[in-house]
């Protein structure tokens, strides 16, 4: 395979990663300006190895072969690995659900779910992407992340509004994430599900800097009912991933 057609591959399983429902043939050659020809004969390929799905309606999504590949990613990653039993400690302690997620560009992806028995069940799963500015997660990079990094986000990041509650103001943004960074958590009120509360915290590597961050979830009068217990519980975990992490820094990084 050349290096064009490795990299129109890829940019086809990027694609696709993005969207939801599948595409044609058609609509991926018009989207990423490939020749149909040539995008048949890619298709096809992919297809035949596992990592494409075509459809009866003729409509390609991704194959098992990439969730195989995607998992074996996420659960080699070393912060998920020294990270799942504190999200399991986490996770009984709080009744509530639990994530780990780092960040990708203007998204973040979910390494880890870890649900109790009372969970509220909410769209994210382990793999997933989801915008930064709506999620608990995303929150936390931008409230703690360096100088440079938060403000460069918080500046050219999409506002798309997920609910009635989602934050589209940029200088509101702004204000709200300046404020969790004060106080060393960051909170996503029904801001991407209806219905559903998040604490999160930022986790710190050997350098320093904010590598990924733990979030609670669960339905809002529930979490609200006992939200200085999560809050302790949450910035705990962080701290103890953290350290995990080679990070030598002191709790007032989430005090």
């Amino acid at each position: 395979m050349s290096v064009k057609s490795a990299e129109r591959v890829l940019d086809i399983i990027e694609y696709l990663t993005k969207i939801e429902g599948g595409i044609s043939l058609m609509g991926l050659s018009k989207e990423l300006g490939i020749p149909k020809s040539s995008m048949s004969q890619l298709l096809l390929t992919m297809v035949n190895k596992g990592y494409l799905n075509k459809s009866e309606g003729n409509i390609y999504k991704l194959g098992h072969k990439l969730i195989i590949a995607g998992n074996k990613a996420r659960t080699s990653n070393d912060i998920y690995s020294a990270s799942i039993e504190i999200l399991r400690d986490a996770a009984m302690k709080t009744g509530e659900t639990v994530f780990l997620a780092i960040r990708s560009a203007d998204e973040i992806i979910y390494l880890a779910k870890v649900d109790s028995e009372d969970s509220a069940r909410t769209t994210a799963q382990p793999g997933t992407r989801k915008p930064l500015h709506c999620t608990g997660l995303g929150k936390a990079f931008l409230s703690f992340e360096s100088d440079d990094n938060r403000m460069s986000l918080l500046e050219t990041i999409p506002l798309d509004a997920y609910t009635e509650k989602t934050i589209t103001d940029r200088e509101v943004l702004k204000k709200e994430t300046a404020e969790y960074r004060e106080k060393g958590y960051a909170v996503d009120d029904e801001e991407n599900d209806l219905g559903v509360y998040c604490i999160s915290a930022p986790i710190y590597g050997d350098h320093g800097g904010m590598t990924a961050a733990i979030s609670c979830a669960g339905s809002k009068p529930r979490v609200l009912s006992k939200r200085d217990e999560i809050v302790g519980i949450v910035t705990q975990a962080a701290k103890e991933i953290s350290e995990t992490q080679g990070f030598t820094g002191g709790s007032e990084k989430w005090m």
